[in-house]
């Protein structure tokens, strides 16, 4: 493994990367999951990309509004048309995320289209399930 510097890391990690990662405790298979924002501290707003909409949701409109349907010809990694659950905000440290990317515990996967990022942002800085220092610090 070779070791890349800290801020090598740092930079690559941006707002629209899609990482790979086994680093979640309460998961028990690798989660792919896209960066909404960065903070001078934090990498926050990642998203998991699910294969299906938890059916949990199905009777939680505000939070069934924030799953984003992406589609597999788009997206190389993708085994089948996904969505990115753009419903609750996950923050880690940005030492935290570096850590597990020079332990090969995440990896970089791809870029979220441009278009797709603009969109899932826009919802992402009306919905309800933000508050307004979390929209400041992490969707603008």
């Amino acid at each position: 493994m070779m070791d890349l510097p800290d801020a090598l890391i740092e930079e690559s990690i941006e707002r629209g990367t899609i990482l790979h990662s086994t680093m979640f405790k309460n998961i028990d298979h690798g989660k792919f999951f896209v960066v909404m924002g960065i903070s001078k501290e934090y990498v926050a707003g990642f998203f998991f990309i699910n294969s299906n909409i938890n059916r949990y949701l199905m009777n939680k409109q505000e939070q069934l509004n924030m799953q984003y349907g992406i589609k597999k010809s788009d997206y190389s990694f993708l085994k089948h048309d996904s969505f990115i659950s753009a419903s609750s905000l996950q923050i880690i440290s940005i030492d935290e995320l570096t850590i597990t990317i020079q332990n090969g515990i995440t990896t970089y996967v791809d870029k979220l289209r441009e278009d797709h990022l603009k969109e899932l942002l826009e919802a992402a800085r009306h919905s309800k399930l933000f508050s307004r220092k979390e929209k400041q610090d992490f969707f603008f």
